[in-house]
Formats: C-alpha cells, structure tokens, sequence
C-alpha cells in the first residue's frame, strides 16, 4: 500500500493546522464567524462515496478532545471549501452515520420480507 493510500484511509485525511494559517491557506474562505485562535482541522475528502462517516466522527472526537473548535473541509482538488465549528460538523458527521445504519437496517427488511 502506497504513503497516499495510507492518507486516505476511510476517504479522507485529516491534519491540524494553526488557525492563523487558515486565511492564507484558503484565502476565499470566510472565517468571521469562527474561533481560529488555536488549532483547526482540515478534512480532505477523497471520495464522498467512499467516506466512512464513522471513522471520520472519531477523528472529530478526538480533534474536540485535543482543543481543535473549527473543522476545514474540502475535496481533494480543493475546489470546494466550507468551514464550521467542529461541534456542528461532528454533529452532520453522526447524523450521515445514523441515517447510513437506518438505510442499511431497512435494506436488511426489505430483502427478508
């Protein structure tokens, strides 16, 4: 398995970057209404399809418990970029995770019945 295969394990990379930096980084981003006083998180995805919505919400907790308040998510081009406060986006994350196990669990029923 190659380093870029490693990277986006479960569709996405996630890396900490310093919030003073995320102006100059993604200058068309709007910030004003963001903490970027310490560190932020940026998510780089991949593949939506190929997003694992579970893994990418224990990152977030994990980012949360680390002192990380703002998510940067973008596609791997970078051509689309949106930043939120990380609470909000691990709330999206788990909300994708539970609607993906209840699409499973009514497939399961629909394919017994």
């Amino acid at each position: 398995m190659s380093v870029m295969e490693q990277a986006y394990k479960g569709g996405f990379v996630a890396e900490k970057e310093f919030g003073f930096m995320l102006p100059t980084r993604f200058p068309d981003l709007d910030l004003s209404e963001l903490d970027t006083s310490g560190v932020a998180l940026v998510v780089k995805i991949a593949d939506a399809r190929h997003l694992n919505v579970r893994y990418l919400g224990r990152v977030l907790i994990g980012a949360a418990s680390g002192g990380v308040k703002t998510a940067v998510v973008c596609s791997r081009g970078g051509d689309s970029v949106k930043a939120f406060p990380l609470g909000n986006f691990w709330l999206m994350v788990n909300e994708a995770d539970e609607l993906k196990r209840q699409l499973m669990a009514e497939r399961r029923i629909r394919a017994a019945g």
